[in-house]
C-alpha cells in the first residue's frame, strides 16, 4: 500500500534530482498528515457527542483524555501537549507518566477555559459546529477551544517528527534513483544498514556503498542540510566517506572535501546531476550505462 510518507518521499527525490529544493515535499506531507487527523478528530467528536448524556469538560476528559480507546500519544495531543514533549521534561514515556503529565495539563486548560466561560469577554463567543452522516452537533466555547488547541498541538508534533525523519527517509532512495537512472548493476551497489566498526557500543550509520569493477566499496553519504551547515564535514570524516551527495554545501564545505580527496554533488540549483554523478562513477570505476540519458 502507497503511504503518503512514501508519497512524500518519491515527490522529495525527483525534486532533488530536478535541483530544486525538496523542503516543498515535506510541507505537503506535514499538511496532508495534519487534515487527515483533523477529519478524524472530527468524527471521533460527533461519535462521542451522540453517546455522551452530559455535555461539558469532564465530558471531553473522559472520551479523549483518559480512554483506553485512543493511543495514548493521542491522550496527550488531546490534553494539549505531545508526547515527546512528556518525555523531554519527565525523561520517560511511560504510559502512567504521559497520562498523568496529560491530565495535569488538562486540568489547567480546564481552569483556563472556566474562567473564560464565566467571563463575558466583550461578547466574543466560539461555537463549532460539526455534521457527520446527517448529525450536527454543536461544541461550547470550552469544548472549542480545547479542539483548536489539541489540533494546533498536533500539528507541531507532525512538523517536527516530519521534519527529524524525511530528510533521513530520502537518503536511500536518492542514490536508488541516481543508480537507477545510470544503470548501476544491483551488485554493485548496496544500500544496507552499515557500521563503520562493528566493535563499536554506538552506529556509524552509512546510507550507500557502491562496488567498482574490482570489488573495492567505496562509502556513500547523503546530506540534507543547510548552506554552510558545519556538521556536514564531521559527517564525512567520521564515516571515513568517499562520495558526498548534498542538498547545498558552502564553499567552505567544498574546500574542505576536496582537501579531503572526497568527491562531492551538490544538489541545489544543479542542472547536471546525473552528468556529476557519472563522472563520479568513471572515475571510480563502477559500472554504468554510459549514455545521454
Amino acid at each position: 500500500m502507497v503511504t503518503f510518507e512514501k508519497v512524500a518521499i518519491n515527490n522529495a527525490v525527483e525534486k532533488l534530482l530536478q535541483g530544486k529544493d525538496y523542503r516543498e515535499a515535506v510541507i505537503n506531507e506535514i499538511n496532508i498528515t495534519f487534515l487527515d487527523f483533523a477529519i478524524d478528530f472530527f468524527k471521533k467528536i460527533v461519535q462521542a457527542k451522540m453517546e455522551a448524556k452530559e455535555i461539558n469538560l469532564d465530558w471531553y476528559k473522559d472520551n479523549f483524555v483518559n480512554t483506553s480507546k485512543i493511543p495514548v500519544s493521542e491522550c496527550a495531543i488531546c490534553a494539549g501537549v505531545n508526547k515527546k514533549t512528556i518525555t523531554n521534561i519527565c525523561g520517560t514515556a511511560k504510559k502512567e507518566v504521559v497520562l498523568d503529565f496529560a491530565n495535569s495539563n488538562f486540568e489547567y486548560l480546564s481552569n483556563l477555559l472556566s474562567e473564560l466561560e464565566t467571563d463575558k469577554n466583550d461578547g466574543l463567543d466560539i461555537k463549532i459546529k460539526l455534521s457527520y452522516n446527517n448529525i450536527t452537533v454543536e461544541l461550547s466555547i470550552a469544548e472549542s477551544l480545547l479542539v483548536i488547541n489539541a489540533l494546533a498541538t498536533k500539528k507541531l508534533a507532525i512538523r517536527g517528527g516530519a521534519w527529524s525523519s524525511i530528510g533521513k527517509k530520502v537518503e536511500k532512495p536518492l542514490v536508488d534513483k541516481l543508480c537507477d537512472i545510470c544503470k548501476v548493476p544491483h551488485t554493485n551497489r548496496d544500500n544496507s544498514f552499515f557500521k563503520k566498526n562493528k566493535s563499536l557500543d554506538f552506529d556509524r550509520e552509512v546510507d550507500y556503498k557502491l562496488i567498482d569493477k574490482a570489488g573495492r566499496k567505496y562509502r556513500v553519504e547523503v546530506k540534507l542540510m543547510g548552506r554552510g551547515n558545519p556538521e556536514s564535514a564531521d559527517a564525512v570524516i567520521a564515516r571515513d566517506t568517499q562520495i558526498f551527495i548534498a542538498d547545498t554545501l558552502s564553499e567552505q564545505n567544498k574546500h574542505q572535501l576536496e582537501a579531503l580527496g572526497i568527491k562531492y554533488i551538490e544538489l541545489k540549483n544543479n542542472n547536471q546531476i546525473i552528468k556529476d554523478f557519472k563522472n563520479i562513477l568513471s572515475y571510480l570505476n563502477i559500472p554504468f550505462k554510459n549514455d545521454m540519458t
